[in-house]
């Protein structure tokens, strides 16, 4: 069992990589429309490009990156639970920190190394919690259930709201540097959640030779999977449009880690077996956590970019 965990966080890690230089890609995409050359930007077009972002090779290139990421994910939630692929987002932070300052040159300051470091402590807090899963009810039982079904549909339901009020409302400048990559992190995050059910469906097929789960919820399922890969991505990029990427994709992976250990928790009890210490203990580090994201969201100040 020890060696099967291994090779899913050999996955997950594998994954954080491709998926921050995936996003890392998507931001020098939206450079190119005023620069030639989109990751030092010394040469400034004469004229914005006229070409969609989602048709640039740039972004192209990001997205196969990105459902790279996502297969690994998903391989990985076959061996490990959803709130153990959400807590490993203290290593993508740290990860993503790297790969911005490799790709394009950006690195937070000293009050934001301070927010970011809260980000990190409370994941690693959350961490240390003993996620289990729930051994005694299946994947397609858990999340067929009335309270589960009321949550992801309430997840759309008040995202889709705040992307309304987002493109249509005049709201404090930092509620709309915070809302796009806010609301693209918790969308994102249902990617694991259907992939866990995708998983076990899948593994179960291939160990009994027959489809053992209602096919009218997986492919429901699939589809959800689907749309909220298409619809992250956009919201993902109409704040990487805007904002500096390190900072957008800080927000993003810590919201994608917060709900998706949420999740698990009302999705698949993930935290059905924890000690009320450990309860504690993971509930002050994911409070550690978005208190650090608000933090940076405070601090931030984007570089100059036209």
């Amino acid at each position: 069992m020890f060696v099967v965990q291994l090779v899913g966080y050999v996955f997950l890690l594998v994954a954080s990589i491709s998926s921050s230089v995936s996003m890392n890609f998507q931001k020098l995409a939206q450079r190119e429309l005023n620069w030639k050359d989109p990751r030092t930007r010394q040469i400034k077009r004469l004229t914005p490009l006229k070409s969609s972002v989602f048709k640039r090779p740039l972004f192209v290139l990001a997205i196969f990156l990105s459902f790279a990421a996502s297969t690994l994910d998903f391989l990985a939630l076959t061996w490990l639970p959803p709130m153990t692929v959400g807590i490993f987002g203290a290593v993508s932070i740290i990860v993503n920190l790297l790969v911005s300052k490799v790709i394009l040159f950006e690195q937070p300051d000293s009050k934001e190394m301070t927010a970011i470091a809260c980000v990190i402590c409370g994941c690693i807090l959350a961490i240390s919690s003993k996620v289990t899963e729930n051994d005694g009810v299946s994947p397609p039982q858990l999340i067929e259930r009335t309270s589960s079904c009321l949550y992801i549909v309430l997840n759309w339901v008040v995202f889709i709201t705040f992307s309304i009020v987002l493109d249509n409302c005049t709201l404090t400048p930092v509620i709309h540097r915070f809302g796009f990559p806010f609301i693209g992190g918790a969308l994102g995050a249902q990617n694991v959640c259907m992939g866990k059910y995708i998983a076990w469906a899948v593994a179960k097929w291939i160990e009994v030779g027959r489809l053992t789960v209602r096919l009218d919820v997986l492919i429901s399922v699939v589809l959800l999977c689907i749309a909220s890969i298409i619809v992250h991505i956009i919201w993902l990029n109409k704040g990487l449009a805007k904002h500096d990427a390190y900072y957008c994709i800080i927000v993003y992976q810590s919201t994608w880690f917060l709900f998706t250990t949420l999740s698990g928790i009302i999705v698949y009890d993930n935290m059905a077996q924890l000690s009320v210490l450990s309860q504690l203990c993971f509930l002050s580090g994911c409070g550690l956590a978005m208190f650090g994201v608000w933090k940076i969201s405070l601090v931030h100040k984007d570089s100059n970019e036209t």
